[in-house]
C-alpha cells in the first residue's frame, strides 16, 4: 500500500526556467531517503493552505532516480492557477513543503541487456516526466535509443531547452530531441522608417502541432526497422487520444501506450445519473468510517464533507491517488483515465469520481 501521509521538505533550491516556469529542487533529510525513493516517470503531491482552505497539486518529477541527487519537480505556471502561480511567485530556498511520498505508473521496467527503441511525446509541461524517463533510460538501458517529439508554442516557451540540449551532446545517436513550435516568435526586418518590414522567422525547425502526419514521420525517421517499441505521452487530451490511434495504427499493442492522464478536458466527464446518495462503509488508514453521501456525490467528496482525511491529489479521474476497492455494492466513475479495464474488473475505483448506484456500498482504502 502506497504511503499517502504528508512530510515536511525544504526547498533546496529554485531554479527559473523559462519566463512561466520554475524547477524545485526538495533536501529530504536521511530519515526520509527510504520514504522518498522513486521510479522515473512517477509524481509527487504537494499540499498548500489558503485562507484556510487545503489545495493539493500533484507534479511530475524532472528528476531520474539514476541520474540526479535531489528530487525536482518543474511547474509552470497555470492562468489563474492558485497553487501553480503561488509556486513561481512565493516559493523560495528555505520554504518547507507538504509532500506526499512518490506514487504513479508512468513508467516501464528497464533492462540493461534489452534494446527498445521509445517514443516520447508531450507538449508545454508535459515534458516533466518525460525528462525524468528518458534521463532513466539512458543511463539504465544504454541499448536502447530514445526520441522525444516535444510540442511548444514558441522557443522562450520550451522547458528544460538547455538540459535537453546538453542530453542529447552526451548521449549523441541514443537520444534525438525533434521540436515542433505552433507559433515560431517573429521579428521585423528590413522596411523604411519602421514601414514596410516584413515579418522573419529565425525557427528552422519543424511547425505546427503534433498531429497524425508528423508523429508518422517521427516514428517512420528514427524507428531502428524491428526493434521494440514503447511510446509514452503527456499533453492535451485530443492529441493523446491522436497519438494513441496513430501508434495502434502503427501496429503497437496497449501494453505499449503509456498515457500520463494530468492534462484533461471537461467533456472527458461521463455524468453518472440516477444516483440518490448511499449508505456508505469506508475502511481508511485500519479505521472504518460510515456516512451518508449527498445524491450524486462522489465517495471523496463525502468523505472531506464530513472531514475526514482520505488519500487523493488531481480530484479529475487522472491520477490513481484516490484509488480504493469496492467491498460490496456497485458503483460508477464519471472519469477514469487512470485504471485499466482490468483494475476495473478487479473492484477498484478511483473516489473522486465514484458515484455509488447501489443504496449501499463498501470500500477499501488500504490495498
Amino acid at each position: 500500500m502506497a504511503d499517502t501521509n504528508f512530510y515536511k521538505l525544504k526547498v533546496k533550491d529554485v531554479q527559473t526556467d523559462t519566463e512561466n516556469a520554475v524547477v524545485l529542487s526538495f533536501d529530504v533529510p536521511d530519515n526520509l531517503k527510504e520514504t522518498f525513493q522513486y521510479k522515473h516517470g512517477q509524481y509527487l503531491t504537494l499540499k498548500f493552505m489558503f485562507r484556510g482552505k487545503q489545495e493539493r497539486r500533484a507534479y511530475s518529477l524532472c528528476s531520474s532516480p539514476s541520474m540526479d541527487k535531489d528530487l525536482k519537480i518543474g511547474v509552470k505556471r497555470v492562468f489563474k492557477g492558485l497553487v501553480s502561480n503561488h509556486i513561481n511567485d512565493n516559493i523560495t530556498v528555505g520554504t518547507e513543503i507538504e509532500v506526499m511520498p512518490p506514487q504513479g505508473h508512468f513508467n516501464t521496467p528497464l533492462d540493461p541487456n534489452q534494446s527498445k527503441d521509445y517514443f516520447l511525446l508531450c507538449s508545454g509541461s508535459g515534458v516533466t516526466p518525460m525528462l525524468s524517463i528518458l534521463k532513466t533510460i539512458l543511463e539504465d538501458e544504454p541499448k536502447s535509443q530514445v526520441c522525444l517529439f516535444y510540442g511548444n508554442k514558441s522557443e522562450n516557451s520550451i522547458m528544460f531547452k538547455a538540459e535537453l540540449e546538453q542530453l542529447e551532446k552526451r548521449y549523441a545517436g541514443q537520444l534525438n530531441v525533434v521540436h515542433t513550435l505552433s507559433r515560431p516568435t517573429e521579428r521585423k526586418e528590413g522596411g523604411v522608417f519602421g514601414l514596410f518590414s516584413k515579418k522573419v522567422v529565425d525557427w528552422d525547425g519543424m511547425k505546427g502541432r503534433i498531429d497524425a502526419r508528423n508523429i508518422k514521420d517521427v516514428y517512420t525517421k528514427y524507428h531502428r526497422g524491428n526493434t521494440p517499441v514503447e511510446t509514452f505521452m503527456c499533453g492535451p487530451e485530443g492529441m493523446m487520444r491522436t497519438a494513441e490511434d496513430t501508434f495502434k495504427a502503427l501496429g503497437l499493442e496497449d501494453k505499449n501506450i503509456h498515457i500520463e492522464w494530468f492534462v484533461v478536458e471537461d467533456n472527458a466527464t461521463e455524468r453518472v445519473s440516477g444516483s440518490t446518495g448511499a449508505k456508505a462503509t469506508v475502511t481508511m488508514n485500519g479505521k472504518k468510517v460510515e456516512l451518508t453521501l449527498e445524491a450524486n456525490e462522489s465517495i471523496l467528496d463525502g468523505l472531506l464533507r464530513i472531514d475526514e482525511d482520505p488519500p487523493y491529489s488531481c480530484m479529475s479521474g487522472a491520477c490513481s491517488t484516490c484509488v480504493c476497492k469496492i467491498v460490496s455494492g456497485k458503483a460508477e466513475m464519471e472519469r477514469c483515465l487512470a485504471l485499466s479495464d482490468e483494475e476495473v474488473k478487479k473492484g477498484y475505483l478511483l473516489s473522486c469520481s465514484a458515484i455509488p448506484t447501489t443504496d449501499t456500498i463498501e470500500v477499501n482504502f488500504d490495498v
